[in-house]
């Protein structure tokens, strides 16, 4: 744009200078005004309407710079700029209507066709038409006297520049491309006598009226020449008529005296000139374009025959025209296939073809579609059965008849007659419909539903199955919308429908809910396609319904199992665990709200040992539901253990604590009152605690309250304990002191392994030992049942056995060094049973260090393991695929032993001293002690007898077949160093140290 506003503003400043230099002296009238001829064309090639006003503004302002500069007046320089202006967007506004008027879709600035020519000169009066006035205007403004002459003479100055300049230019812009060098040398010759003709008729002192000789020449170009050349003949005969007559006043024209006149005479003689040989032109090129469309029409018609005449003779359709006599008039090749051989060269006959219905009976005569053709009907796709000359078999075939000739009235006399042979499309459609109807059936007796719907959703088909879904009969459903179906999950479907349509093709899977008009629901999952017909094109959608409402219900069960306890109802530890958490992070840690309650039996082992695991349950499932109906519904209850059971009570401080604890052990004493061989036996201990009391005390909460129900087990039982009470804060607050002396341990390693020897009573030699754990922290000495306990309530239990692991690993490594064969038991709390922690901590141990699994044998108290007896044979399991063995210490400490010892998968026995240390004097020691070697022995596993202190338990223990010995009488606990300097290869030991080369090692603990 910028390009061509440049171009186009220095031409327009060019025309000006020009013209004014064609003004005659003695009038100040311009021969020639060219800038009008340049603007119309800026304005007719300007490319949008925006355009248009920048070239309207740009010719206006510099056309009335130039009249200033001039000396006209101020007011008349504007109308004349206004006047110039007006050309340029008159012309293109102008064009542009009768573009529109028209109907094409041609842009405005061509001009190829006659048509055009005539709009850009209507265009060009107009523009020059609205100027006018504005120019008159302008004359009046500056005192120059209006005439008609005046009016004449501009609108025929303006009017011959926008023909000798705008429509040659737009004639040329489109056609330059047929300019040809043939044509071109066949132009100059041309070119050349009509100069020398320009110059004898217009040569000075030539006073022969002769003006008109120039047009012959401009007449045969245009008939000629192509477009650009005549129109370029014209331009250079008005610019030497021009140069000729205003420079030499040569020719018939310099005789005219009245220079207005001879301005008249010039301007339009220019105009003539251009717009001849462009009318010329343009009509004998439209003429060259129509004649070669009609060659080309009646070479496309001539070819389209052939082809018709070499479809209709190769087609494998049978063709014939069969007159009203029943003459066959035209066939082609195929129709030979069902018509007999002609004798004696007859025409064959209609009567040759002697057609049959489908189910072999004969066509009636008057039914036949020919017949049916010639009383004006058109037969498509009629089927019948035909003889097959050829092949002497009869064929299945379609035919269509078609009157001919129908539009001159009355009935036709010949019949257009089309055979196809379709026995094998026939066969086809007989294996689709039956294709069609086994699926159908298929679909029917599917024992899930099944829909067919339209691509709006509608049910087109329905089977049995699903219409059992819903309630009603498959009839009652077919045409009505599916989604509507389920009407209060209708939203679901509508989506679901919506998302299958947006991906054809593909399988979306989802689900649904049914609700039939009785009010049953069904949960159906729902699997849906698209099908496309063969040409890709989106046909139906099938649905496949499958009712999972048992599945659903059952998967509801499994989640409510997830978070309850199966025996109870109550809320489960994971449950529990997950509102605990959310409980404590619901106010700041320093201010939250609430209490935790928890509470055992009293006295249930030996209800559930002695009376039987269904009493057990039995008083479990009652103290659970008198829980549950003796508090709010906004407190949480939950059953934690075994007979452990825990209460939230979201909002409540210490006082109301105490009064729901009080009431809990009450209603409880009064229910176990009621039950037969329970009564006086079970009550409840309970810790009491506050969330406030455990963020005071930096203590977990749930230890917290551990320690506070150990203190009222301690106390006596059949109580609660709170940390404001004077016994209670004694106790808890010792532990709470043990607590923070295992933590800073932990942190400063300040525990110690000490080794107790184990003999292998069989082979006389210490095999293996025990790694028993000692505070070393140089504050007062506790016992390590103690600090273990503590460990145990205040959830340390689990890293203090990883340390515990970590480095009786490392001391079984070192002793390996001496004794590849040694074993070493080490003693896990009941907290750690199934520890992912301490499972993880055993794994990494035993690779760093390089030992063998078998040599490492993990203690589990009686009672700790039994505490949750799935939980224990998984971990005794996963033990046993790393190789470690399981040993049961303290066995026969409870009453369920025995039970325990069978399903319980345990390598080890080891019997609770209890049973050992006096059985060299008690016969009921002696001879409990013999039926558990006994079992244990046919069970296939070992046994260890814990507390021999003296030689004659040693020799009892040795008479009743126990494969280890340990006590005492055997060592004492001692550090590394020490049992190394005594029980070790190369020690001071009395007991024999060295391993028999022969004997297979025993791993035991």
């Amino acid at each position: 744009m910028l390009v061509r506003t440049v171009s186009f503003l220095a031409a327009f400043v060019l025309a000006l200078v020009i013209g004014r230099h064609t003004t005659l002296p003695e009038t100040g009238l311009a021969l020639f005004w060219p800038a009008s001829g340049v603007a119309a064309l800026w304005g007719l090639l300007a490319a949008h309407r925006r355009e248009v006003l920048l070239v309207g503004a740009l010719v206006g302002a510099v056309s009335g710079m130039g009249n200033a500069l001039t000396g006209l007046p101020p007011a008349t320089a504007v109308w004349l700029a206004l006047a110039n202006a007006s050309i340029a967007v008159g012309c293109r506004a102008v064009l542009s209507w009768l573009r529109h008027r028209s109907g094409t879709d041609a842009p405005v600035n061509v001009l190829t066709r006659v048509d055009d020519f005539y709009r850009a000169l209507l265009a060009g009066m107009v523009g020059t038409t609205v100027s006018a006035v504005f120019g008159m205007v302008g004359l009046a403004a500056g005192g120059t006297e209006l005439t008609w002459s005046a009016l004449i003479g501009w609108i025929v100055r303006n009017m011959a520049a926008i023909v000798v300049i705008a429509v040659p230019g737009l004639a040329l812009r489109d056609t330059a491309h047929q300019v040809r060098l043939a044509r071109l040398v066949e132009a100059l010759p041309v070119y050349l006598v009509t100069g020398a003709v320009m110059w004898l008729v217009f040569a000075p002192g030539q006073t022969l009226p002769l003006a008109f000789v120039p047009f012959a020449a401009i007449v045969w170009a245009g008939l000629r020449l192509p477009l650009p050349l005549a129109t370029i003949q014209g331009i250079l005969v008005s610019l030497e008529v021009l140069v000729l007559v205003s420079r030499h006043r040569g020719g018939p024209f310099g005789a005219v005296s009245d220079d207005y006149h001879l301005a008249l005479v010039l301007q339009g003689f220019m105009a003539m000139a251009v717009g001849l040989a462009i009318a010329i032109a343009t009509v004998q090129w439209e003429r060259s374009r129509l004649l070669h469309e009609s060659a080309a029409a009646a070479r496309a018609a001539r070819a389209q025959a052939d082809d018709l005449e070499v479809i209709t003779s190769t087609i494998p359709d049978a063709v014939m025209v069969v007159g009203r006599d029943g003459r066959i008039l035209l066939h082609n090749e195929a129709a030979l296939q069902w018509l007999p051989p002609a004798r004696d060269g007859a025409v064959p006959s209609l009567s040759a073809l002697d057609p049959y219905r489908l189910d072999g009976a004969p066509f009636p005569e008057a039914e036949r579609p020919t017949r049916r053709a010639l009383q004006g009907e058109r037969v498509r796709g009629e089927v019948l059965r035909m003889e097959d000359i050829q092949l002497a078999e009869m064929r299945t075939v379609s035919v269509d008849a078609v009157p001919l000739n129908e539009e001159v009235g009355g009935p036709p006399e010949r019949v257009l007659l089309v055979i196809r042979d379709v026995s094998e499309e026939y066969a086809r459609l007989h294996a689709l419909l039956a294709e069609r109807e086994r699926t159908e059936r298929l679909i029917s007796d599917a024992p899930h539903g099944v829909a067919v719907l339209d691509l709006e959703g509608r049910v087109v088909q329905v089977n049995d199955s699903l219409a059992t879904l819903f309630g009603r009969p498959a009839r009652a459903l077919v045409g009505r919308l599916f989604a509507d179906l389920s009407p209060t999950h209708r939203e679901p479907m509508v989506r679901h429908l919506a998302r299958t349509l947006e991906d054809p093709g593909s399988l979306l899977v989802g689900d649904w809910t049914i609700v039939a008009p009785e009010g049953s629901e069904a949960h159906v999952s729902l699997t849906s396609r698209v099908l496309e017909t063969a040409d890709g094109v989106p046909d139906v959608v099938l649905v496949n319904v499958v009712d999972f409402s048992e599945q659903r219900r059952y998967e509801e069960r499994l989640s409510y199992l997830a978070d309850h306890d199966p025996l109870t109802g109550l809320v489960n530890r994971r449950r529990f665990d997950a509102v605990l958490d959310a409980q404590l992070r619901r106010r700041s840690p320093y201010e939250p709200d609430g209490a935790l309650l928890l509470l055992d039996l009293d006295h249930f082992k030996e209800v559930n040992d002695t009376m039987g695991h269904g009493v057990g349950d039995e008083l479990i499932v009652g103290v659970a539901g008198l829980l549950d109906r003796s508090l709010r519904s906004s407190d949480v209850v939950a059953r934690v253990g075994g007979d452990e059971f825990a209460i939230i009570l979201p909002d409540a401080d210490q006082a109301a604590a105490r009064r729901v604890a009080s009431s809990v052990i009450e209603s409880v004493r009064d229910f176990t009152r009621t039950l037969d061989g329970v009564r006086r036996r079970v009550t409840v201990s309970m810790g009491v605690v506050t969330f406030a009391e455990a963020a005071e005390q930096e203590v977990d909460v749930l230890a917290l309250a551990d320690m506070l129900l150990y203190d009222a087990k301690e106390g006596g039982r059949d109580r609660f304990a709170v940390l404001s009470s004077t016994a209670a804060k004694s106790h808890t607050g010792a532990r709470l002191e043990v607590k923070g002396r295992i933590e800073a341990a932990l942190e400063e390693d300040q525990f110690e392994l000490y080794l107790q020897p184990l003999l292998d009573l069989r082979t006389e030699r210490v095999a293996g030992a025990e790694a028993l754990l000692r505070l070393v922290d140089g504050g007062p000495p506790l016992s390590p049942d103690r600090f273990v306990r503590v460990a145990e309530r205040t959830g340390l239990a689990v890293e203090l056995d990883c340390w515990v692991v970590r480095h009786a690993v490392e001391l079984l490594a070192r002793i390996h060094e001496q004794v590849p064969d040694f074993g070493l038991g080490v003693n896990l709390s009941g907290r750690s049973i199934g520890s992912p922690v301490v499972e993880r901590t055993l794994v990494d141990a035993i690779r760093q260090h390089r030992i063998r699994g078998d040599a490492l044998v993990i203690e589990a108290t009686e009672t700790a393991a039994v505490a949750d007896v799935p939980a224990a044979r998984s971990f005794a399991q996963r033990l046993a695929e790393l190789g470690t063995r399981v040993a049961i210490d303290d066995f026969g400490a409870g009453f369920g032993s025995f039970y325990y010892l069978k399903h319980l998968p345990f390598d080890i026995v080891k019997i609770d001293g209890e049973f050992v240390r006096e059985c060299h004097t008690s016969a009921v020691d002696r001879a409990i002690l013999a039926s558990i070697v006994g079992i244990a022995r046919d069970l296939g596993k070992e046994t260890v007898a814990e507390f021999v202190t003296e030689q004659p338990v040693l020799d009892v223990v040795c008479e009743l077949g126990v494969d280890y010995a340990q006590g005492f009488h055997i060592g004492e606990p001692v550090p590394f160093e020490e049992f190394r300097a005594r029980h070790l290869p190369g020690g001071t030991s009395g007991w024999r140290t060295d391993v028999a080369a022969s004997s297979t090692p025993e791993i035991v603990p």
